[in-house]
């Protein structure tokens, strides 16, 4: 498509708003499938198996499914195959330490993480990204999100809440309900 880059930039900044929104939300959809199953790897299969299955339906509906390779796997690059790995790890661990720490401190950690791991590829041109030396401007933003993460952790930790947050007509409860909030991951 030939559209002006302010068209692709604005697409860009929908996309990956609603893409982030949704990405928020993952953690605890798939929590929730957790507590159904019984144990974090299993809501990590059945949210893999999903994605895969709607994957391969994208690709036959659009006619990339099966594959057309233009090169032999063997000439593919060793790292090309993490990224499954990756999203094991990002999907499983999510499911981990939501329940235990809360979504805004584990997405700040993970944003703050992509960030700096967008740096150096950038800064490098790694992994077939483009070259975009490190600025000062960009390294400050990212040393601003680090900040971002110690500030959302310390008002976690906070003993007293930093400003009052219920509206005036809202009644809070006088005793905590129980949270069935936790996964147990040591079951096998």
């Amino acid at each position: 498509m030939n559209w002006p880059a302010v068209t692709w930039l604005s697409l860009a900044i929908a996309t990956g708003l609603i893409s982030g929104f949704l990405f928020g939300t993952q953690p605890s959809v798939n929590g929730y499938l957790a507590r159904q199953l019984g144990h974090p790897l299993q809501a990590s299969i059945v949210s893999f198996l999903t994605g895969s299955a709607i994957l391969i339906g994208m690709g036959i509906a659009v006619g990339v499914f099966p594959f057309r390779l233009h090169a032999s796997m063997t000439q593919w690059p060793w790292w090309c195959w993490g990224g499954g790995a990756i999203g094991v790890l990002l999907v499983t661990s999510s499911l981990i330490f939501v329940p235990r720490i809360g979504s805004l401190p584990w997405h700040a950690t993970i944003i703050t993480g992509q960030l700096l791991a967008a740096l150096i590829l950038d800064h490098y041109g790694l992994l077939g990204n483009p070259q975009e030396p490190m600025s000062k401007t960009r390294l400050v933003g990212a040393l601003l999100l680090a900040a971002g993460v110690v500030l959302i952790f310390w008002a976690k930790t906070a003993p007293v809440p930093l400003a009052n947050t219920v509206a005036p007509s809202t009644t809070l409860p006088t005793t905590a309900a129980p949270t069935t909030n936790s996964v147990d991951v040591r079951r096998t």
